[in-house]
């Protein structure tokens, strides 16, 4: 499967929330809302306001991807004591992709004797051994594509441009190669942003007009 990557506009997550708060809105009325740190932190938040839940709480989990776990499976962070029993409970993540994140926390949060759990993701991939109660959109596993979320936009560029950058390169050449090598299309302004905050944190180095790896990462 060849690596391909989008980036998600902030109207798409709205657009994307609103449609999940009409669905969940016709068939529960959850008490809290659990997110899945980090992805579904956000959505989480979005959520609780648009069905006026004031009862917000997360757990953590990890996962494959670019940003990887060694051992490439998802790991459910120790979240202590949720204090959940008998309140009807609504998990958010960002995306069903494999499903094991969700998969993981829903089997956890069970055991804390909620009295009912419904799961809610903005995407849901067809590939998922998971399928949430709820999401806003279906994408079928023969697009998959890496979804750069708002919220995680520099961390991944980070680690696209770590594929990227070969030597030096034109900003010119950068932008083709995030084309070429993940399909992915940048608004030129905010590419241009993101390679000088890149710059003044350290995890590139421009030299006129030109742009490579810091020395100790090449």
């Amino acid at each position: 499967m060849d690596f391909r990557a989008r980036l998600v506009s902030w109207e798409q997550i709205d657009k994307w929330c609103e449609n999940i708060r009409e669905k969940v809105s016709n068939s529960y009325r959850p008490d809290m809302i659990i997110a899945l740190a980090r992805g579904g932190l956000v959505p989480a938040r979005v959520l609780a306001d648009m069905l006026w839940i004031k009862d917000l709480i997360s757990v953590k989990t990890e996962h494959w991807g670019i940003t990887a776990t060694a051992s490439g499976k998802a790991v459910l962070k120790d979240p202590g004591n949720l204090n959940i029993e008998g309140k009807r409970v609504l998990i958010v993540d960002d995306i069903t992709d494999t499903g094991q994140s969700m998969k993981l926390a829903y089997d956890f949060i069970m055991k804390q004797k909620p009295a009912e759990v419904r799961t809610v993701t903005m995407l849901h991939i067809t590939r998922s051994s998971f399928i949430p109660d709820f999401f806003s959109e279906i994408v079928d596993e023969k697009n998959w594509a890496w979804f750069i979320f708002p919220w995680n936009v520099y961390e991944d560029l980070d680690n696209l441009l770590s594929r990227v950058l070969k030597g030096r390169m034109t900003f010119t050449q950068i932008e083709n190669e995030l084309k070429d090598q993940f399909n992915l299309n940048i608004d030129s302004s905010l590419l241009s942003h993101i390679l000088d905050e890149f710059r003044k944190a350290g995890r590139i180095v421009q030299e006129d007009h030109t742009f490579s790896k810091p020395p100790e990462s090449q």
